[in-house]
C-alpha cells in the first residue's frame, strides 16, 4: 500500500517541493523534527506507524512551518520566479495553499473504506474525501480534525495526521476547536498579500 501513495503525481510534487527547501536551508527536515514533535505533541500519542509520523511532519513542514524567509515551504514553492514547477503542478501547490484544517464529522464509510463524506462543523459543507492508505478505526458519527486538500481532479484527500476524540461536552468542545481553526485561518488570509522577495545569483 505505501508504494502505491508513492506513486501518486500529489506525492511527487510534494518531493520535489522538499528538494527545493532542502536545496535551500540544506538538512533542515532533520533539524526540524524534534520541533514538530514538540508542537505537536497530541498527534504523537496516536501515531502509530511511521508512515503516519512522516505524512503528519510533511504536512506541518510544507504547510504551517515558517522558515527563515517568513513564509511556509508551499508559500515560497507558489511564489518561486524560476521555471522549476511547471503550469499544472503551481495549480497543486495552490490547491495545497487553499487546504481545509478543521473539526468534521464522518457522515458515511464506503464498504471498502476508501471513500469519507464528512461535514465541516464550522460551516455545515459536506465533502467526499478519497483515500488509499488510511488506518481503520474510523467510524461513522466520530469527529476528526484533519486538513483536507482538492487534487487536480478536483477531488478532496485527507493531508497529514488524522485525529478523532471522544468528546463528553461535545457543545464547548467544538466551539473551542473551531475558534482556534478561526484564528489560525485570520493569519493565513493576512499572511496571503505579503510578498516573498527572492534573490537568485545566476
Amino acid at each position: 500500500m505505501t508504494k502505491e501513495i508513492k506513486k501518486t503525481w500529489e506525492s511527487e510534487l510534494i518531493g520535489k517541493v522538499r528538494s527545493m527547501i532542502n536545496h535551500l536551508y540544506p538538512g533542515i527536515e532533520e533539524e526540524l523534527g524534534e520541533v514538530y514533535i514538540h508542537e505537536n505533541e497530541p498527534a504523537m500519542k496516536i501515531i502509530k506507524r511511521k508512515v503516519d509520523f512522516r505524512l503528519g511532519f510533511h504536512a506541518w513542514f510544507l504547510l504551517k512551518h515558517e522558515f527563515p524567509s517568513g513564509a511556509t515551504a508551499m508559500e515560497m514553492a507558489n511564489s518561486f520566479p524560476m521555471d522549476y514547477f511547471n503550469k499544472k503542478e503551481k495549480k497543486m501547490i495552490k490547491n495545497f495553499l487553499d487546504y481545509k484544517e478543521s473539526l468534521f464529522e464522518i457522515l458515511k464509510i464506503s464498504e471498502d473504506k476508501k471513500d469519507y463524506t464528512i461535514k465541516d462543523l464550522s460551516d455545515k459543507k459536506v465533502y467526499l474525501v478519497k483515500t488509499i492508505d488510511l488506518p481503520v478505526g474510523f467510524k461513522e458519527k466520530d469527529f476528526v480534525q484533519a486538513i483536507i486538500v482538492k487534487n487536480i481532479e478536483s477531488n478532496y484527500f485527507f493531508y497529514g495526521t488524522i485525529m478523532s476524540f471522544d468528546i463528553l461536552d461535545q457543545k464547548k468542545f467544538i466551539k473551542e476547536i473551531l475558534n482556534e481553526f478561526k484564528i489560525e485561518n485570520k493569519i493565513r488570509k493576512e499572511r496571503e498579500n505579503e510578498e516573498i522577495e527572492w534573490e537568485i545569483q545566476k
